[in-house]
């Protein structure tokens, strides 16, 4: 990538959307033709853009996408509106709270009821809406299996196994449950969420089910019901201890070369000078810090590449930079040059894994300053 491709900025994030439909399409092919496969486009689009990957996803064939709350449901249904993707659903999983039910109903989007608080509401608006000659209004129903975080309680669940009328005036489009542990294929966890959500969706026959995470999709079709929710798998992110190979990378990370300079040997480096020089070196300062989503964990650990050799990153990581030691790198890569943050060799897992976190965090803290440069758009 040239350096005018980065524009006003100092980085660039190069993000395949051909890649995510390829393992979209992936994961769909792990289950029967009877169940959908959804996409999960929170958090903009786990960091790489909820817009631009929803369109592709959408052109590919997918038609349910769920996000976290109405702000993000909103601003997904506006553009998809524009570009003439009316009849996709689009789902919260943070439900509907006080004051935003209008705005659910005039933007068509589906809440996934979370506690019969949620049920109660949607309800009562459904039915009024009823009575002015509008149809049911749509909904997921949320029962936890064992995850602890949202959805029906135990408690609540038996309630409203007994009271079933409280559904009347809804059209619950799907039982839905959360698994926690499925990233860990022999953990008995999964078994266990499976047999519960089995009993609890018995009760409400008829009624289409949904379980699968990312995770989920690639246990047994015994997981896959009606619909799967994948997410992170969509971004190139590999679950847990599951088979690698299968999933195209989405993401490389670019970042502008600002400065390079030689230093002496017992120099230090950064703040605090936490990095000293053992011999005469040549330092690369990098355009990019932890405003822009590089973590600080990543100092003395992470490795850049140049042209084809890799520099090591030494010194704290800054708010707006990053020093590299480029001592040994062909002098004509670094002005005016570039470095690559992210890249195959260099991938989501290996930077997590420097940084002390999962893949998911490193993709959804990328600061709004890195551009977004958007291939097979």
């Amino acid at each position: 990538m040239s350096l005018p491709m980065m524009g006003h900025t100092d980085s660039c994030l190069r993000i395949d959307l051909d890649a995510i439909i390829t393992n979209w399409r992936y994961i769909d092919s792990l289950s029967s033709a009877a169940t959908t496969t959804a996409a999960m486009v929170k958090a903009n689009g786990y960091g790489l853009g909820a817009k631009e990957v929803a369109t592709a996803l959408a052109r590919a064939g997918c038609t349910e996408f769920f996000v976290a709350n109405l702000g993000e449901a909103i601003e997904l249904r506006q553009h998809l509106d524009e570009g003439g993707y009316e009849r996709l659903n689009i789902m919260t999983l943070h439900g509907c709270h006080l004051n935003q039910l209008d705005d659910y109903a005039a933007f068509r989007i589906t809440p996934v009821l979370n506690d019969l608080e949620q049920l109660s509401r949607w309800r009562l608006f459904s039915q009024q809406r009823q009575k002015t000659g509008s149809g049911r209004l749509p909904a997921m129903l949320h029962i936890d299996t064992g995850m602890t975080r949202l959805g029906l309680d135990a408690d609540q669940a038996d309630w409203l196994i007994q009271n079933k009328a409280a559904l009347d005036g809804l059209d619950c489009r799907y039982i839905m449950s959360h698994l926690s542990s499925a990233e860990v294929t022999g953990d008995p966890t999964n078994a266990a969420q499976l047999a519960a959500f089995n009993e609890l969706r018995s009760w409400f026959p008829g009624m289409p089910a949904s379980l699968a995470n990312s995770a989920g999709s690639m246990l047994s079709p015994d997981f896959h019901f009606q619909m799967t929710r994948p997410g992170s798998a969509l971004y190139g992110v590999h679950p847990g201890d599951i088979p690698t190979g299968k999933l195209a990378p989405v993401v490389r990370w670019q970042a502008r070369i600002m400065q390079v300079r030689r230093a002496k040997a017992g120099d230090r480096v950064g703040y605090g000078g936490t990095h000293q020089l053992g011999r005469d070196s040549t330092i690369a300062t990098i355009g990019v810090g932890y405003a822009d989503g590089y973590s600080r964990m990543l100092g003395g650990k992470a490795q850049v590449l140049i042209g084809s050799q890799t520099a090591p990153v030494v010194g704290e990581v800054s708010m707006d930079s990053m020093t590299v030691d480029v001592t040994d790198v062909d002098a004509a890569h670094l002005r005016p040059g570039t470095v690559e943050l992210l890249h195959d060799g260099y991938d989501l897992s290996h930077i997590a894994g420097d940084a002390e976190t999962i893949s998911y965090e490193i993709l959804t803290k990328l600061g709004t300053r890195p551009k977004r440069h958007y291939l097979n758009s």
